[in-house]
């Protein structure tokens, strides 16, 4: 297998400039191609598991969700106040005289 490879790159070795020149050319573009095809598949599938994911994210966050972090939210800023003003009047008063 690599025998007929290496007999055949001798010969590309031995051969006119002309000859190099067109293969090398011709090597290249396959290469080109192939470098690009495989960019834009890479490409293709990270826009669409992009999109995926920002389906996911649209479909989780539902009202239910926004209403309940919301309540939570509220309810956490009340128990603060209420905690506040109950230090206030439960702690000790201290007259300043000057």
């Amino acid at each position: 297998m690599f025998y007929g490879f290496k007999k055949f790159i001798k010969k590309i070795q031995n051969s006119d400039e002309n000859i190099k020149k067109r293969w090398l050319i011709a090597s290249s573009a396959i290469t080109m191609v192939l470098v690009i095809g495989l960019w834009l598949i890479y490409m293709n599938w990270s826009i669409n598991s992009f999109n995926e994911n920002a389906q996911k994210q649209k479909s989780e966050t539902g009202f239910w969700q926004i209403f309940k972090t919301g309540l939570d939210v509220v309810g956490e800023s009340i128990w603060n106040n209420v905690k506040n003003f109950a230090q206030k009047i439960t702690g000790e008063k201290t007259i300043v005289i000057e």
